[in-house]
């Protein structure tokens, strides 16, 4: 199976460039395309799942406020998307060639919905340098957690094994050994939230095999991955377990 992570570095590079370096500074990839450059374990790198579009976080004050900004994208090359036939396109969705590309608002009254987490990602993203001349705001491996978290409770109908929300979060899981160690140095508040929304999922039999399925038949390796979430699940504030 071809890896879907140097096609995704592709397309985080060519909506970057579309960008430009001003609205780079401003906004924060997350989203399932960037999932595999969270991963630092090279044999999760090569299973992340392909998605066909790009997420970033952007702030915005209103849906006036909102729509300046999708003019100015325009003005770089992005497009609002044809509506199709019996498909409601979401107010957040553009176009960059072929590309779907989602500004998703920090502030939920754009929208009508939200991630309670977004506008904390984008005051912590980091630095991430897609090559030596290009560099994008980053969301961190914890709070992609999070917002993952948010995003499966709001869409994801309690199917854990048909969700791709889960599926990027158990790539993470099973791809950074970090993890437990970053969410240890994180808030009391994001731990919480981190461990009230993991540990009904563990007692979840569709999320049993959604884990099943991310080992590929290693018994090792999904033992290591409940390991792992169990530990999440009850992380506390002093950084014990």
């Amino acid at each position: 199976m071809m890896s879907a992570l140097p096609v995704h570095i592709k397309m985080l590079e060519q909506v970057a460039n579309a960008l430009g370096e001003e609205f780079r500074q401003q906004m924060t990839f997350v989203g399932g395309c960037t999932t595999g450059l969270l991963l630092t374990d090279e044999y999760t790198k090569e299973q992340v799942r392909h998605t066909d579009d790009v997420d970033l976080i952007v702030h915005a004050m209103g849906y006036v406020e909102f729509h300046k900004l999708q003019k100015s994208l325009q003005e770089r090359g992005f497009t609002i998307p044809s509506p199709v036939p019996g498909e409601e396109s979401p107010i957040c969705a553009m176009q960059l060639g072929d590309l779907r590309v989602d500004f998703m608002p920090d502030d939920e009254g754009v929208l009508g919905f939200g991630n309670r987490w977004y506008q904390s990602a984008m005051e912590t993203a980091e630095c991430y340098d897609l090559t030596t001349e290009l560099s994008i705001k980053l969301v961190t491996p914890v709070y992609f957690l999070a917002t993952k978290l948010e995003a499966y409770k709001g869409r994801g109908n309690n199917d854990a094994l048909g969700s791709r929300d889960i599926e990027d979060i158990l790539n993470l899981v099973d791809g950074r050994e970090e993890l437990l160690g970053e969410v240890q140095l994180a808030s009391l508040e994001l731990q919480q939230y981190i461990s009230k929304e993991l540990t009904p999922l563990l007692s979840d039999t569709n999320f049993e095999y959604a884990v099943q399925s991310q080992s590929r038949g290693d018994e090792g390796r999904e033992a290591l991955i409940f390991e792992r979430l169990e530990a999440l699940a009850s992380c506390t504030i002093d950084g014990s377990e």
